[in-house]
């Protein structure tokens, strides 16, 4: 449900106990599984976020403007002079409690948040400090993060998940033999400056849901940091970073198979990014392997990548995530979950100079099971995805066909039946769901 019908239910249920409809208890119940959002909504967020950000940025370019003829003593006392501003009314607000309204937090935190940046960034600068861009981004990250608990404000939460993932990546762009010697240890700083938004992920009071545009970029911050964390312990492997791709693929597990409440696991899938974020990229990276040069490439990497303590940490938390889901009978992203183990089986079956053909092989056809699962848990009654399933397929067969020795004309009139019947399937799937609303997704 949407959270527009989420509310309508919530104005509703009052007088549905006064007229005996539903018990204290169904009513209950229903409020704990379709809980409002804990935000003002995204009209609220984006007053409250544009209205600072344009009142911040004024302030800095009008600062700029004039900055050269200003004596140091001036330019220290403009520096922390807005930080100091926007501190008395974070406190004012805070005064209000919940009297504050959603759009005067997010605007009091997003404006505290560049005075904090831009403070740190004119003292280093007026005192020649010396250091790296990606350290005045970490600890603006820092500094920025009590804001989000304070103010609970979604627009700080997503600059400084914005701001944890840029800094992951440039950390890890720095190390290896040709970067930066004190380039942070990504692989311990990224997990514990993630850790600092988690609480996020159920809601600010372990009750209520992140809104939407919170819970995206949190997964897709994830992600990211993931790989870079990845990119990096395979470049410290000495194999000339063949061990990513695996890495990636683990670390892709690890965003699919995040644990999620009874509540989360009801919600459709759009409302669980981390499941498509995180499935999409292991799917897309599965269809890569599908050729020869890829899966031979894959094959390698896994090999070295068990040599690397951060592959065995990975193999631990997709081990517990993969535990914890099939015991809330997350049956579908398990199927695609199955698609990291290929490459750690052939790596083990298969001979070190076994050609890419095999594995290449072999993910085809699990990723046509993958697709069949997907379609046969929907018509199970359990959670399924049978679009992704027929896409899945349809992407499969597409590929297939245009590596296949066969004249254009016939790839032609293949296509287009592939076309046809991947809209029948998808017609007939919206008359499916349509005859038995509130089906399961995945």
């Amino acid at each position: 449900m949407s959270s527009l019908h989420n509310r309508w239910l919530a104005e509703q249920l009052p007088e549905w106990e006064r007229d005996g409809i539903v018990t204290a208890d169904g009513a209950r119940r229903l409020r704990e599984r379709y809980a409002l959002e804990g935000t003002g909504g995204l009209v609220q967020l984006i007053v409250g976020a544009v209205g600072g950000l344009l009142i911040g940025t004024g302030l800095v370019a009008v600062l700029a403007y004039n900055w050269d003829d200003f004596p140091r003593a001036v330019r220290l006392l403009l520096a922390l002079g807005p930080l100091a501003a926007t501190q008395v009314a974070t406190w004012l607000v805070l005064r209000r409690g919940e009297a504050a309204t959603p759009w005067q937090r997010e605007a009091t935190g997003l404006l505290q948040t560049i005075a904090a940046g831009a403070a740190l960034a004119l003292v280093s600068q007026i005192y020649h400090l010396p250091g790296r861009w990606t350290e005045l981004v970490f600890w603006w990250c820092v500094v920025s993060l009590p804001l989000v608990w304070g103010l609970k404000s979604q627009a700080v939460a997503i600059a400084y998940l914005v701001g944890i993932a840029v800094w992951t990546m440039a950390e890890a762009a720095e190390q290896g033999s040709w970067g930066a010697a004190d380039a942070a240890d990504i692989r311990i700083w990224f997990p514990l400056l993630l850790a600092g938004i988690l609480p996020l992920w159920p809601g600010v009071t372990l009750r209520e849901r992140p809104g939407a545009s919170s819970r995206i970029v949190l997964a897709a911050a994830a992600l990211l940091g993931l790989f870079a964390v990845a990119a990096s312990a395979s470049g410290q492997s000495g194999g000339e970073n063949q061990a990513s791709f695996w890495l990636w693929m683990l670390s892709a597990v690890v965003v699919l198979l995040f644990p999620l409440s009874r509540q989360g696991i009801a919600e459709p899938l759009g409302r669980k990014p981390q499941v498509l974020l995180g499935g999409l990229s292991l799917i897309g990276m599965a269809l890569l392997a599908s050729y020869e040069g890829p899966a031979e490439s894959l094959v390698r990497g896994v090999r070295i990548a068990l040599a690397l303590p951060w592959c065995w940490l990975l193999l631990v938390v997709v081990a517990c995530f993969g535990l914890l889901a099939a015991q809330r009978q997350r049956f579908a992203a398990l199927v695609v979950a199955g698609l990291v183990l290929v490459p750690l089986l052939a790596a083990g079956l298969l001979p070190k100079d076994t050609s890419g053909w095999p594995v290449a092989i072999a993910y085809s056809l699990m990723l046509l099971a993958t697709a069949i699962g997907l379609i046969v848990l929907e018509f199970l009654g359990r959670q399924g995805a049978a679009r992704i399933g027929a896409t899945l397929i349809t992407l499969l067969v597409i590929l297939r066909m245009a590596d296949a020795d066969f004249s254009l004309l016939s790839k032609g009139l293949a296509f287009i039946v592939i076309g046809a019947g991947f809209l029948g399937f998808n017609l007939f799937i919206s008359r499916r769901r349509a005859a038995v609303p509130g089906g399961p997704s995945a």
